[in-house]
């Protein structure tokens, strides 16, 4: 009747488990074991009360019968008695000491009131009699991770290997380990351990997912996805693994398959806030806003502490020009987490917007001391691919199918800027920027220009440009297929010089260049008109070094002929930059933006401390 009993448990089947079992102590009650494995039953069917009634006959029966301390230990514990759970496990131990459950089970206690001391001393004690026990070194690994004192990683990372040592492809010693390399930083050993654990149970989804996340902190995408969805195919509905897809996806401008994941991530859980609000940042980059809007709403329904969710609602409200929205987000985020960089940052894009540049400047360099700060103490938390410039073969067919669209409606234009440098100097776009450049006269009509783009249907206009006047010195638009942004500038004469800029609040940022008429050059068996002696216009901008390429130079920040009543605004563009720098931890042009702030004259002390450090971390 016993082994019978037995034989359903196994199988699962527990009521007919308990029968049995009752069978065997109403002929033989004086076996305690019977008491011990009805017990074990009374548990799987989640009778504990009756499991403690039994677990103390057996002990009745048999004083010395340590398996049946641990087991009536065991369901105190679950009942949350811990003194008692803990009187009953060292009563097994004094009678079995040998019974490393029970040392692993106080352990578990202690750490879960965060008695941490004692919870190491209970495993150091079972060490020093069962040294080579590796599910001991593996639970003091797990303790010395859940203490996370200064230290405590390197001491848990040590406490694995000793278990991986002990026992041969220990998988949970090879996972366990692996997290806590990524925790410090340390990406390859945790791949490597990643695989190891894999390769010893190819059905470990948890190890997968872990190993997508190791290889998206090096930004090795590809492999990332890949391990994804390995995971995926094992558990088909995790949604966190469907979530981190969707990232992956995301950075790598794969932006359907990214949507499609967060889609499935929010199938299988229907409160995952961050899959809405991730959803919502998809859906931002693909300029479909309301609907962006509305998976944010969603996300902040579900938790209105989430603070990011807040601050990417923000950045659509910029996008969609509704600034005091956009500053009622960022400062609830800021409510929310007052060490929130991003938050400050995106603040300060508003006040700029605003014309309000002091305060604008004091929000930005808050940004940047918080980041910095985090960056510094901190390890990094993963490597972070810089934004990519635009693709030079997608660029030169879009500016091929300007010059088409607008000779065919007689709008006269001519190269300018950055498309003019790498036009003249180098025969083709330059392969670092981000934008083409195009001139118009003062005197064309703005109105004309944004019907003739909105109506081809191939631009995305820019709203902060559908409110554009005849006096604005600038408007921009995206190219939708491919994603490439258009700035047009319009040059407004000045006695014998030109003003050329962007609009801005309480002044334009403008440059001032030489007076010039317009000549022609031809770039891929097109005419396009260009200044009459394009050198004289790049000098003007550029300086007499134009023919060097700089790839920190950057115009709004160091432009040669800037107006000088531009150099506020321009200096908070220069914290700008800087903040995006570390953001995507660019060390180099970091430091390059810092060079370019101390040159206002007005660089603060975190700027300048932030100098000195960028210059122990690269070759300046």
């Amino acid at each position: 009747m016993n082994f019978l009993g037995l034989v359903q448990y196994q199988r699962g089947q527990f009521s007919q488990s308990l029968e049995f079992l009752k069978q065997a102590i109403s002929i033989y009650p004086a076996n305690p074991v019977f008491y011990l494995n009805l017990g074990r039953t009374l548990e799987r069917l989640d009778r504990l009360e009756d499991a403690f009634t039994v677990y103390k006959e057996a002990i009745n029966l048999d004083s010395q019968f340590a398996e049946a301390y641990y087991c009536a230990g065991s369901v105190s514990q679950q009942r949350k008695e811990f003194d008692i759970a803990l009187a009953y496990f060292d009563q097994a131990i004094e009678r079995n000491d040998s019974l490393l459950d029970a040392y692993l089970s106080k352990n578990s206690i202690f750490c879960s009131i965060q008695e941490y001391e004692k919870a190491l001393n209970a495993l150091n004690q079972a060490i020093s009699i069962h040294p080579n026990a590796a599910q001991l070194h593996l639970g003091l690994g797990l303790t010395y991770e859940e203490r996370s004192e200064p230290g405590d990683l390197e001491l848990a990372i040590a406490s694995y290997t000793k278990a991986v040592m002990l026992r041969e492809n220990y998988v949970s010693a090879l996972f366990n380990r692996a997290n806590v390399y990524q925790k410090l930083g340390l990406w390859d050993p945790a791949i490597k351990d990643y695989q190891a654990a894999i390769a010893q149970d190819l059905t470990f989804a948890p190890a997968h997912t872990n190993l997508g996340l190791a290889f998206y902190k090096k930004s090795d995408y590809e492999s990332a996805v890949q391990s994804f969805e390995n995971a995926l195919r094992l558990d088909p509905t995790h949604a966190q693994t469907y979530s981190n897809l969707g990232v992956v996806l995301y950075e790598s401008q794969k932006l359907i398959e990214s949507l499609a994941a967060y889609e499935k991530a929010i199938q299988y859980k229907s409160d995952y806030f961050e899959a809405y609000s991730n959803r919502g940042n998809v859906l931002k980059e693909l300029r479909q806003f309301e609907f962006a809007l509305k998976s944010y709403d969603e996300a902040i329904a579900i938790n209105n502490k989430f603070y990011e969710a807040y601050v990417n609602r923000g950045v659509v409200y910029f996008e969609l020009n509704r600034l005091d929205e956009a500053l009622a987000d960022y400062d609830t985020a800021i409510n929310l987490n007052p060490d929130y960089a991003l938050a400050y940052s995106n603040r300060s894009n508003v006040f700029k917007e605003l014309g309000e540049l002091p305060i604008s400047l004091k929000s930005i360099q808050k940004a940047i001391a918080l980041k910095f700060d985090q960056l510094k103490n901190k390890p990094l938390e993963r490597n972070v691919l810089s934004q990519k410039p635009m693709q030079v073969q997608d660029a030169s067919f879009v500016l091929l199918e300007l010059h088409s669209l607008l000779e065919r409606n007689q709008i006269s234009f001519f190269l300018a800027y950055g498309t003019l440098l790498g036009i003249y100097r180098d025969s083709e776009l330059l392969p670092h920027d981000k934008d083409l450049d195009v001139g118009l006269n003062w005197d064309c009509s703005r109105d004309k220009l944004l019907q003739v783009l909105q109506q081809s249907g191939l631009y995305w206009i820019d709203p902060k440009s559908s409110n554009s006047t005849n006096n604005q010195y600038n408007f921009g638009v995206v190219e939708k297929r491919r994603g490439i942004s258009i700035d047009f500038f319009f040059f407004k004469p000045e006695g014998s010089y030109f003003l050329s800029g962007f609009h801005h609040l309480p002044h334009p940022l403008l440059w001032r260049f030489n007076g010039f008429e317009l000549g022609e050059i031809t770039y891929k068996y097109k005419i396009f008109k260009v200044p009459v002696n394009p050198e004289i216009f790049l000098v003007d901008i550029y300086g007499i070094n134009w023919r060097i390429p700089d790839p920190n130079f950057d115009s709004l920040v160091s432009g040669y002929n800037l107006v000088e009543s531009s150099k506020p605004l321009s200096l908070i563009y220069a914290y700008s930059r800087l903040f995006d720098q570390l953001i995507e931890q660019n060390w180099k042009k970091a430091y390059g933006y810092c060079v370019q702030i101390k040159a206002f004259a007005q660089i603060d002390s975190k700027t300048l401390e932030i100098m000195r450090f960028l210059e122990l971390s690269i070759d300046v």
